[in-house]
């Protein structure tokens, strides 16, 4: 009984933490759309990462090793001004 507890503990804190950042962006595309921008060159927030080209209509993935970009760079790209994202799932 009380190992069931845990475990539906656990599970609801990983449901809570996954639902703070998005496990997936798309990538809508500049704000302004008469500076004739068509690629955002993303800098990393490793040093070792090389940056990466997004593009208007791309759809990132979000974590760790795994995913395109890390957790703190979909925070970064959601609060950008001059492109716009949004969270798909």
């Amino acid at each position: 009984m009380a190992d069931e507890k845990k475990s539906q503990s656990k599970s609801s804190a990983s449901a809570s933490t996954s639902s703070t950042t998005p496990s997936k962006i798309e990538v809508v595309g500049p704000k302004d759309n008469t500076t004739g921008t068509t690629i955002l060159r993303f800098v990393r927030d490793a040093e070792s990462k090389d940056p990466i080209d997004i593009m208007p209509g791309q759809v990132l993935t979000v974590g760790g090793n795994a995913g395109d970009i890390t957790k703190g760079e979909a925070e970064r790209l959601l609060a950008y001004d001059r492109w716009e994202f949004k969270e798909v799932e």
